[in-house]
This record gives structure tokens, C-alpha cells and sequence, in this order.
């Protein structure tokens, strides 16, 4: 450590020494700076209120993004679908009569 900071040092300590002692006059500015440093309820009510608003906002907005997305995605696989079978059109059409017999014959009643 050079001689000033370990002068500068020794004249903070001497400063410290100096300042009277009593415990109600430092507990009571301490409290002081810790009010003025904390915000009161009413502001922290309303800090909360205003990120409340602003969260709901952005989970609405998340909402209508992720529906349009699901909407999407479910034309893409319609659109698949509609694709296969205008591909393969006959082989779609023999399983839409077997799958249709096999209704009839079972959901008839005996």
C-alpha cells in the first residue's frame, strides 16, 4: 500500500472516530435512507397493476398467434392429404368403399 492511500485511509478512520456514536441518531437516519430508497406501497401496487396489464397484453397477443399458427398447420396437413389423394385417386376410392362396407356391416343391426 503507498504512504497516500494508507494516509487517506488513516484520515477516513479518524473521521469515522470523530463522529458521534449514539445508536438512535444513526438507526434513525439509516431508516430514513431506507424509506427514501424503497418505493411506498401505492407505487409498488401500481408498478405491479401496470405489469399485470402489460403481461396480460402479451399473453393475448402469444394467444391469437399461437391459434393462427394451429390454423395454419392445419391446412398444411388438409392441403397433404387433399394432395395424396388426388395422386392416388383409385386406391382412395377402394378404401372409401371398404371402410363403408365394413360400417354398414358392422353397425347393422341383427
Amino acid at each position: 500500500m503507498t504512504d497516500q492511500t494508507h494516509d487517506e485511509s488513516v484520515a477516513q478512520a479518524s473521521q469515522l472516530a470523530d463522529t458521534p456514536s449514539d445508536e438512535s441518531d444513526r438507526a434513525t437516519s439509516g431508516s430514513a435512507d431506507v424509506r427514501s430508497y424503497y418505493p411506498t406501497r401505492e407505487a409498488q401496487l401500481e408498478a405491479l397493476r401496470t405489469d399485470v396489464i402489460r403481461l396480460s397484453t402479451e399473453l393475448a397477443a402469444i394467444a391469437a398467434g399461437t391459434s393462427r399458427l394451429a390454423v395454419l398447420e392445419a391446412n398444411v396437413v388438409v392441403q397433404a392429404v387433399e394432395n395424396k389423394l388426388r395422386r392416388h385417386i383409385v386406391p382412395a376410392i377402394v378404401v372409401a368403399g371398404v371402410v363403408g362396407y365394413l360400417w354398414t356391416a358392422l353397425a347393422r343391426p341383427r
